[in-house]
């Protein structure tokens, strides 16, 4: 699992939530955590990935992608929380969603 948050230098919101951020990564050794800063340089990036505001938050999942997006301000940040939790204990179901690969394919013939 990647959890990236998106945010500017420049963002207040963005500096009050990186202390938080930084102990979640603590608490999740094993979740890769990315921070990606909003530059002049990559703006079509941020654009590309329709980040709406900062600072703002994305979660990919193994083989299914981009799962979650949410603004991670300090009024929302116990979403991104209560995501990252969830999709760690296995309680979203998203196996569901998971193709299966060709190995349990063959399996059942």
């Amino acid at each position: 699992m990647v959890v990236v948050r998106f945010f500017a230098t420049w963002c207040k919101a963005c500096k009050a939530i990186q202390p938080s951020f930084y102990r979640m990564a603590s608490l999740y050794p094993h979740v890769t955590f990315l921070e990606v800063p909003v530059t002049n340089h990559n703006a079509n990036l941020h654009q590309g990935l329709e980040v709406p505001s900062l600072p703002y938050g994305h979660i990919y999942y193994p083989e299914a992608g981009l799962v979650e997006e949410m603004k991670i301000s300090k009024k929302y940040f116990h979403g991104l929380v209560k995501m990252v939790r969830w999709y760690d204990d296995g309680s979203c179901g998203i196996d569901e969603f998971v193709p299966e690969s060709e190995d349990a394919d063959e399996k059942d013939k």
